[in-house]
């Protein structure tokens, strides 16, 4: 006759105490991925459109507005020095001075540009991208399954890139790889102890929590509430188109000043 196994309160207790630790873990996990990986390109796009791309084009008048005003001042050197104003001379030092300036305002356009392409893209398309990402990550993610093989680890990094190109049949055939109903690696190692078990999820959850704070408190996720504020939107993007004037009659304003001196 089978010896049935006795399971003391205080054991019992622990197990549950490890699986809803795990669960906690697992949702606090899953919603700083969502943010990083969905939430965070949802809020970048947003912002562009509605404030980004303003922002972009004062910036690169600004950056115009800073090369012309180096290029006036080169030119009256020379022209202090009876000699000249040599344009190409003058046209390369600028640019290599305001190098830096230029990869920022190329940057920002790939930004602005990848916002325009994101829009193309439809809202139900959208949502099965986000809920077959959702899918990947509970399913792959190395960090979930760290004892998974290097093919599961593969699939995961194609998924990603998948994603993050907004290429939907890619990832659907990815996700539809994966055998959702099996039991991957599980994510508390066996060779533990209960009570190291529950040390370690609290360790990691707590974690976890500082790091979503951390992200709530910087760039696009402390913008939440402002990109659905019509009022600060409004005020925001009128101060931009004033800015915006300006440094356009500024740039008139140097052009016009460099050609004069650079055809007397």
């Amino acid at each position: 006759m089978e010896r049935e196994l006795i399971i003391s309160p205080e054991v019992e207790a622990k197990r549950k105490r490890v699986e809803e630790l795990r669960q906690e873990y697992l949702a606090l996990f899953t919603q700083k991925d969502q943010m990083l990986n969905v939430e965070m390109s949802d809020l970048n796009i947003r912002y562009i459109k509605l404030i980004g791309q303003l922002k972009y084009e004062c910036f690169k008048l600004s950056v115009e507005v800073r090369a012309l005003k180096m290029k006036v001042e080169l030119a009256q050197a020379s022209i202090n020095r009876g000699e000249m104003p040599d344009v190409d001379s003058i046209v390369n030092i600028v640019s290599t001075r305001l190098e830096d300036y230029y990869k920022m305002v190329q940057h920002q356009a790939q930004a602005v540009k990848a916002a325009r392409e994101a829009e193309s893209i439809s809202v139900d398309d959208i949502k099965e991208l986000k809920d077959l990402y959702r899918l990947l990550v509970k399913r792959l993610h190395p960090d979930l399954h760290p004892s998974q093989d290097q093919r599961m680890v593969d699939l995961y990094i194609q998924g990603q890139a998948a994603y993050r190109s907004l290429n939907l049949p890619m990832l659907r055939e990815i996700v539809m790889r994966i055998d959702i109903d099996a039991d991957i690696d599980d994510l508390v190692a066996k060779e533990e102890t209960l009570d190291e078990m529950i040390e370690r999820l609290e360790g990691q959850i707590a974690q976890m929590r500082a790091d979503i704070e951390k992200l709530n408190s910087t760039f696009p996720f402390d913008h939440r509430d402002k990109l659905s504020d019509e009022e600060w939107i409004t005020n925001e993007r009128n101060e931009l188109m004033k800015e915006r004037e300006q440094l356009e009659a500024q740039k008139k304003m140097y052009e016009e000043r460099f050609n004069l001196q650079t055809t007397l």
